[in-house]
């Protein structure tokens, strides 16, 4: 780390805001990948449906996540706004509704709706008072409005990802990238 601070040292007698725009551009590299590590990881291993289907299209889970770069204008650091709610199924693509004609513990008597892989038993689609449409079914215990929206829960899963992959990236990540971003930097100062 000697010779890090002995390059920083030299780079502030050069440029002054050389330093500045390596540390920016090493930062919004390490949340880019940060964003990209834990969406991967959740898309991979979430589980979904009657039928427990591993894995969810990344193209929901990256939806649900918005990166706020750092900038030159005293913003010096990025930030990762998650939407952790809960995916409604009707996300998860075009419905049918199937009678079931094969026995079976999950395919026994009465419909299935399916949405691409993953089967949901005894779940209908329902235009809602506010005009979405969406999947839902009726629940036990839930005694003035029996029927809920199918849901996969996201919480849980997109927060752990997120602080794990953030944490490891932090430690490994920005000292590399940051290397990476002096040496850039200094190409372009001495390149003009």
């Amino acid at each position: 780390m000697k010779g890090l601070e002995n390059a920083i040292r030299n780079l502030n007698s050069l440029d002054r805001q050389m330093v500045p725009r390596a540390s920016i551009w090493a930062v919004n590299r390490v949340a880019q990948k940060a964003v990209s590590v834990a969406t991967r990881k959740v898309a991979r291993e979430t589980v979904a449906g009657d039928n427990q289907v591993r894995g969810l299209p990344l193209k929901l889970v990256r939806q649900r996540v918005r990166l706020f770069k750092a900038g030159t204008d005293g913003k010096r650091s990025a930030r990762i706004r998650i939407n952790r709610g809960n995916l409604p199924a009707i996300k998860l693509g075009a419905a049918q509704v199937r009678m079931s004609k094969r026995r079976g513990k999950l395919l026994y008597r009465g419909s299935v709706l399916k949405i691409g892989p993953y089967l949901f038993r005894d779940a209908f689609i329902q235009q809602l008072a506010n005009g979405r449409w969406h999947v839902m079914r009726r629940v036990n215990g839930k005694n003035r409005y029996p029927i809920d929206v199918v849901k996969i829960p996201l919480s849980g899963p997109l927060t752990q990802a997120f602080e794990s992959a953030t944490q490891s990236l932090i430690d490994k990540e920005i000292p590399k990238q940051l290397g990476y971003a002096l040496k850039q930097q200094l190409r372009l100062y001495l390149s003009q």
